[in-house]
């Protein structure tokens, strides 16, 4: 009788122990939903008809979702203080496509295609390398984006 409830014991608590993660759910969704790039800072021109929604708007919000393996939709919120009272947003989205070796944005049905490596030369040696870069500043239709990979 007390080797079959010590057993039993042992099966729940197995069962139990196998269901319990070292890892909460946030921190498993964030390593799924984990980017290779970050974007530092954001600048939008707008220079509409009536006047009154013109200027530089700031980079305020990021939201990101991974549709595939290297693609990811952002969605991102400008926004402007116009004066104590009165903030104006714009909101853009954006979808970007990642690989090692270049980056490719899509925007309004354009796309910009960036390399991610820069061409370094040593002309006394004629030794020729590639360097990856830490940032890149991507100029989109009327966007300033300046984006840093991890």
């Amino acid at each position: 009788m007390k080797k079959t409830l010590v057993l039993l014991l042992l099966m729940i608590n197995l069962l139990l122990a196998t269901q319990i993660s070292a890892f909460n759910e946030s921190e498993l969704k964030e390593f799924k939903n984990h980017i290779p790039f970050k974007i530092e800072k954001g600048i939008l021109k707008v220079n509409a008809l009536g006047g009154f929604a013109d200027g530089k708007y700031k980079l305020e919000k990021i939201k990101s979702k991974k549709i595939d393996n290297n693609l990811y939709k952002l969605t991102l919120g400008f926004e402007k203080k116009k004066n104590k009272f009165i903030r104006l947003k714009q909101k853009r989205v954006i979808f970007i496509l990642y690989n090692d070796k270049k980056i490719w944005i899509k925007f309004k049905d354009k796309i910009y295609k960036y390399n991610l490596f820069i061409d370094k030369y040593i002309i006394e040696d004629k030794i020729f390398y590639k360097q990856k870069r830490s940032t890149l500043n991507a100029k989109i239709d009327k966007m300033n984006l300046l984006l840093s990979f991890n």
